[in-house]
């Protein structure tokens, strides 16, 4: 046997460590490690030295109700804003300030350098949002002179505004009493003359409707109504009356109807006794007999009295209707005339009385300002405002115990932070800034062992077929169909340029049959009735027929277009080929039946349609054609044919 030296060959990749640099020096040594730390202590001093340099702020604060409390028993107030904004411009008035720096000064020796404007620095008024209260803060460095300060400003402020108080409560009281005299004289002024006004105007009533001109008119107003209402009656039974005598009734006065109601009932006697004989005798027995001789004279009587009765009835009761009528219309006429005479008094009348409406009304107004006065002045006399000011303080300053700021803890780590995020930039700089291009190291070879360099372009195309077969092997994956796929716009434009054997053609690849299975379909294959087709080549299978296809086939009699049975798939691919040239379709060569089929294929296999059960649709596929369409299926747990859509979106609606 052979024996060869052991020969071990590094090849280069994305994980491969470079070689290792031969420095004895500790990592504290380095030179990172150097500039990061004398970054890092450099920032550190300088920024805590400013950190803790800063002095200590002290905070004290009062706080001031700018209304008077609410009672108990009462419902508390809103918020009056402009109260709390008008107070806080008090307290930082330039007359208040000084006052209290009088007060400081007087109170401590010490603070003879203390001016106003310091004073000023000091102070900050805030109104607490949504209410009355205001909050006075002082800040400094002397957490003893605080307290001093807000509570003094308090006192000369609450001082300042008890003295106001005091004297705008007394001139207030003087001009409410001026004013209340005023107002008694115009309202004994304005009396006298609304008074004079009424008894030029014979108004005795402050009610329009109870003075004498809105009777009259109420009252002729209401007789119109009357009389209107009466001639209407009246007409209405001029006219019932004359439709009677056209309809050929009788019409007869109320006093006339009992009378001729009797002579009708005898004549109608007479009229029965003679039909009775009638039907006995005859007529010529009948004027033999002297009693019953006179009967067709008496009907006749009888008759010709009824109508003189009738006619004169009709026209007494016209003629009644007639003047009942000519009286109503001449009533209301009257009246009418009456109501346009009131009319012109009524609209002076309510001329004069608008006046004495408005007379009234400034009565009303200078009697109700009169009250509004007297409860003014009762308040402001019996208010007491200098012991219950609208101001009062919730609570005193005292002495903090803690400053407020600076936070020396958290700025001091956030400067230890800065500083270590400065020494890391500060390395990183300082490399960026002297970094030295990097040359490619050549292959070097130690004792068989030979350790190569990334390798060039030319490298890579000499790497020994072994090399390149594991390259091209690292990755396996299963093969995917070659047949393009169509979409299904393409398809919608190939259907619409397709004559009926076309339309039939594609329609079946579209529902899983194949080329040859289509030119073997016979008309007994196709059930339009039950909707189903039956396949009964080498994979028998039966297929649902969707609306679309039973469309198209019912054109052609419920079986192919073409010559069933008689016909080759080379055939129906040349009508498939003639539908895609015409179409326009680019790249027709790439148009068949298999990419036909295969896009109905791959459009099943996108919803999740298990493999499994995709020959039941398209028939027997090879194991290989079967898994490659494997990529197609979604990343999820295989689904049944009855929860998918079988129907090709290009089949909706084609026919």
């Amino acid at each position: 046997m052979d024996k060869y030296a052991s020969q071990v060959d590094f090849l280069p990749n994305g994980n491969l460590n470079p070689v290792p640099e031969f420095n004895h020096r500790p990592w504290f040594r380095t030179r990172r490690v150097i500039i990061f730390v004398t970054v890092f202590f450099l920032s550190a001093a300088i920024s805590l030295t400013y950190t803790y340099s800063r002095p200590a702020i002290y905070r004290s604060s009062a706080s001031l109700l700018t209304s008077a409390m609410t009672a108990i028993d009462k419902e508390s107030s809103p918020a009056d804003l402009q109260h709390v904004a008008i107070q806080k411009q008090i307290l930082l008035s330039h007359e208040l300030l000084t006052e209290t720096l009088v007060k400081l000064k007087s109170a401590k020796v010490a603070l003879a350098q203390l001016t106003t404007q310091d004073i000023e620095r000091f102070l900050t008024v805030e109104p607490v949002p949504e209410t009355n209260l205001v909050e006075i803060r002082a800040e400094g460095s002397d957490p003893d002179f605080l307290p001093l300060l807000v509570n003094t400003w308090l006192d000369v402020y609450l001082e300042a505004r008890a003295n106001d108080i005091k004297k705008i409560s007394g001139n207030t009281a003087g001009m409410v009493e001026g004013e209340l005299s005023g107002l008694t004289e115009k309202i004994s002024q304005k009396r006298a003359e609304l008074e004079a006004f009424r008894i030029a105007n014979d108004i005795s009533s402050i009610g329009r409707e109870e003075n004498a001109p809105s009777a009259r008119l109420n009252g002729i107003t209401e007789s119109l109504n009357k009389a209107s209402e009466n001639e209407v009656k009246a007409r209405a039974n001029l006219d019932a009356i004359r439709a009677a005598i056209a309809r050929g009734q009788a019409v007869v006065p109320e006093r006339e109807r009992g009378s001729l109601q009797d002579l009708e009932r005898r004549l109608h006697d007479l009229q029965e006794k003679l039909a009775e004989f009638d039907k006995r005798f005859t007529r010529d027995y009948l004027n033999k007999q002297p009693s019953l001789k006179i009967i067709p004279e008496q009907i006749k009587k009888l008759e010709a009295e009824i109508k003189t009765r009738r006619d004169y009835g009709k026209d007494l009761v016209i003629t009644e209707a007639e003047n009942q009528y000519a009286a109503a219309q001449q009533t209301v006429k009257e009246i009418r005339g009456q109501l346009a005479e009131i009319k012109k008094q009524m609209a002076a009348f309510t001329t004069k009385f608008t006046e004495h409406d408005a007379l009234q009304t400034d009565l009303e107004g200078l009697e109700k300002l009169s009250r509004d006065t007297q409860e003014r002045l009762v308040q402001v006399q019996t208010s007491q405002k200098e012991k219950y000011p609208q101001v009062s303080v919730i609570n005193r300053a005292y002495r903090s115990a803690d400053p407020i700021s600076p936070d020396y803890n958290r700025d001091a780590l956030i400067s230890l932070v800065s500083s270590i995020l400065l020494g890391l930039f500060a390395v990183w700089i300082v490399e960026y800034l002297t970094r030295k291009p990097e040359l490619q190291a050549a292959g070097i070879t130690l004792s068989g062992v030979h350790v190569y360099g990334q390798p060039s372009a030319d490298q890579i195309a000499f790497q020994p077929e072994t090399t390149k077969a594991i390259e091209k092997n690292t990755v396996m994956a299963l093969p995917e169909p070659t047949v393009k796929e169509l979409s299904s716009h393409q398809l919608r434009i190939l259907l619409k340029a397709a004559h009926l054997k076309a339309k039939q053609l594609i329609a079946l690849l579209l529902s899983g049959l194949t080329l040859e299975e289509a030119a073997a379909l016979i008309p007994g294959q196709i059930d339009l009735e039950s909707a189903t087709l039956t396949v009964i080549d080498e994979s028998p299978r039966t297929l649902g027929l969707s609306n679309s296809l039973i469309t198209l086939f019912s054109q052609s009699g419920g079986h192919p277009a073409w010559d069933a049975g008689n016909i080759t798939s080379e055939e129906l691919a040349a009508i498939l080929l003639c539908a895609v040239v015409d179409s326009g379709l680019s790249d027709p060569e790439e148009i068949t039946a298999e990419a036909i089929r295969h896009s109905y294929i791959a459009y099943l296999v996108r919803q999740g349609l298990r493999l499994s059960d995709l020959e039941e649709i398209t028939g027997y596929l090879a194991p290989t054609a079967l898994a490659s369409y494997s990529s197609y299926s979604p990343p999820q747990k295989g689904r049944g044919i009855e929860d998918i859509e079988l129907l090709h979106p290009a089949l909706v609606d084609i026919a």
